[in-house]
């Protein structure tokens, strides 16, 4: 299977100010870990509010299938 890389895309505010940033990660599965261990991140930041968090495919493989050499039955 072919993975691709993905951005970890974070969107919030602090004081009014609306901020965007992004962190690039292996894998979809990797970006929703994120995600998942992060969802109180609105304290860390002092957010205005919430943090919303998505998940962006990148469209550059980080892995892809290897192919597998056939024994010589020659």
């Amino acid at each position: 299977m072919i993975e691709y890389f993905f951005a970890l895309y974070i969107e919030y505010t602090i004081k009014g100010r609306d901020i965007e940033t992004f962190l690039i990660v292996p894998s979809h599965e990797a970006c929703q870990i994120a995600i998942r261990d992060n969802e109180d991140m609105y304290q860390y930041f002092g957010a205005d509010g919430d943090v919303n968090m998505w998940c962006l495919e990148t469209g550059v493989m980080s892995q892809s299938i290897r192919p597998v050499l056939r024994p010589d039955n020659g």
